[in-house]
C-alpha cells in the first residue's frame, strides 16, 4: 500500500473511534504502507539520542503480533540489531518514510 493509498483510505479517520475489526484493518494497512516504503539501513531512535543501538544497522525480522504488544502500539516490527541484540522498534525508528517526513520539516 502506497502512503497515497494509505491516505485516501484513511484521511480523517481516528483509529480510537474505530471498531476492533476497523482498527485491525488500519494496523494491517499502516505495516503494509510501512513494508512498501522501505527500511532505514540504520537505527535512528528519536526517543533515545544516546542509545546504545542508534546508528546500528538492523535487519527486520517479523511484524510483532498482538500477543506481544498492545494493537493500539502498532506498527512495531522485532529487529535484530548487529550486536545480535533485539528490541521491538517503531516506525519513527526504523521507517524511511517517518525520516523523509521529519527532514522535510526541517
Amino acid at each position: 500500500m502506497t502512503q497515497q493509498e494509505f491516505d485516501n483510505k484513511w484521511k480523517g479517520v481516528d483509529p480510537d473511534e474505530l471498531s476492533d475489526e476497523q482498527l485491525q484493518q488500519f494496523k494491517q494497512d499502516c505495516f503494509a504502507m510501512y513494508e512498501q516504503t522501505g527500511f532505514l539501513e540504520k537505527f535512528d531512535s528519536p526517543y533515545d539520542s544516546e542509545g546504545e543501538h542508534n546508528g546500528m544497522k538492523f535487519k527486520v525480522v517479523r511484524r510483532a503480533t498482538a500477543e506481544e504488544c498492545d494493537i493500539e502500539a502498532m506498527p512495531l516490527w522485532l529487529v535484530e540489531f548487529e550486536n545480535g541484540d533485539t528490541a521491538y522498534c517503531y516506525p519513527e525508528e526504523i521507517c524511511v518514510i517517518e525520516h523523509q517526513k521529519t527532514d522535510n520539516l526541517g
